[in-house]
């Protein structure tokens, strides 16, 4: 006969009671984003679990739904779990389906944003440097030699993460095909070929979509998919000007801000980033009275551990190698504490959906690791 104590078994009913694992829809109709049929507006952060220690994910999750937030944003990172060709690894930090699991225990719903190109200031974009043992290989193409890893990887992301779509119980509410791709090119056939495997791999329970800067929407979308938008808010106006581009080619929406740069990264040998926060509340303020949805990048940057930090480049021959710390002057801080500008947000997001930020948002653990 096992004993347990009362507050082992409260907290365990609690937990069981935030897990919602019946089924349900979330998709697009009359230019909105629609849960169960009735209108939701997104309104998320974006962390990285690979970039916080496992044992403080919960608390910044916690963090996240005490700003007022009902969504967090991840990329997927190809080579943190294939470092290896064919050897797959999910354990500890690199759990990313105990990192949604947690998330919706906290009562979050997931943005999902599995590549396989990611950016996000990461070691070679997120694929693994094996890729380039054959230097004929052409990455981000419809190139075999790189599509066929590339459909193995998803398909084996689907067995992690495709059970956890919103339809299937889960939270994963919206899945990213690719990755800013109108920077980078405007070759269609590949960005459907990269549709496709995410089909094929089961992402079929939650919305698909597709994210660019607002200008490089036309190379970067597809037709059939909805479309976010990236932009940052350091001037006044920046969020009007942004919608009005995507309207030009998505007047219908859904229209949400995929990306909210509320920082920025830093270089090595360049001073650490601080953002006009009073602007980037002007634009958050902006886009909330309209009613859009919106994701910050970053709610909380965390480190990029084991030598994962990327470098940049102006497209001139440049090389700017990023720091190791991805603090990003965001919401929370490298230690996980709350900014000046966290309660700021907190403010305006409580006052554009008339709810009361749940308590707890005065402190955090403080402490990641890093």
């Amino acid at each position: 006969m096992v004993l347990l104590s009362l507050g082992f078994v409260l907290c365990c009913s609690a937990e069981l009671r935030a897990q919602d694992t019946s089924h349900h829809s979330f998709g697009v109709a009359g230019g909105q984003f629609v849960l169960d049929g009735k209108p939701f507006r997104v309104i998320s952060g974006e962390m990285h679990y690979p970039r916080i220690p496992r044992a403080y994910w919960r608390d910044r999750l916690r963090m996240a739904k005490a700003m007022g937030l009902n969504t967090i944003t991840t990329y997927v990172f190809w080579n943190v779990h294939e470092a290896r060709k064919g050897v797959y690894d999910f354990s500890g930090n690199k759990d990313v389906a105990e990192f949604v699991r947690e998330a919706q225990q906290e009562g979050l719903y997931v943005i999902l944003r599995p590549g396989p190109y990611v950016c996000a200031e990461w070691e070679f974009g997120g694929y693994p440097a094996w890729l380039l043992k054959d230097h004929d290989t052409v990455v981000r193409s419809s190139d075999p030699k790189f599509m066929e890893p590339a459909a193995k990887w998803i398909a084996r992301l689907g067995e992690e993460l495709a059970p956890l779509q919103i339809g299937n119980g889960g939270p994963i509410i919206l899945t990213q095909v690719e990755n800013e791709y109108g920077s980078y090119g405007n070759d269609h056939a590949y960005m459907e070929q990269i549709h496709k495997l995410l089909v094929d791999a089961g992402f079929t329970k939650s919305q698909l979509y597709t994210a660019d800067g607002p200008e490089q929407v036309p190379d970067g979308s597809l037709p059939e998919l909805p479309v976010g938008i990236n932009f940052g808010g350091e001037d006044d106006g920046d969020a009007q000007s942004a919608f009005a581009t995507l309207k030009k080619y998505r007047p219908d929406g859904p229209f949400i801000n995929s990306e909210y740069w509320a920082g920025w990264f830093d270089h090595w040998g360049s001073a650490h980033a601080h953002t006009h926060a009073d602007k980037q509340a002007a634009n958050l303020e902006w886009m909330l009275a309209q009613g859009y949805s919106v994701s910050i990048y970053m709610f909380h940057g965390g480190t990029s551990f084991g030598w994962m930090n990327g470098a940049n480049t102006n497209g001139k021959g440049s090389y700017e190698p990023d720091v190791t710390s991805y603090d990003y002057d965001s919401v929370l801080d490298e230690s996980g504490r709350p900014t000046a500008k966290y309660f700021v947000f907190r403010d305006l997001i409580a006052k554009a959906t008339g709810v009361t930020p749940p308590p707890g948002a005065e402190g955090g653990s403080g402490d990641s690791g890093a």
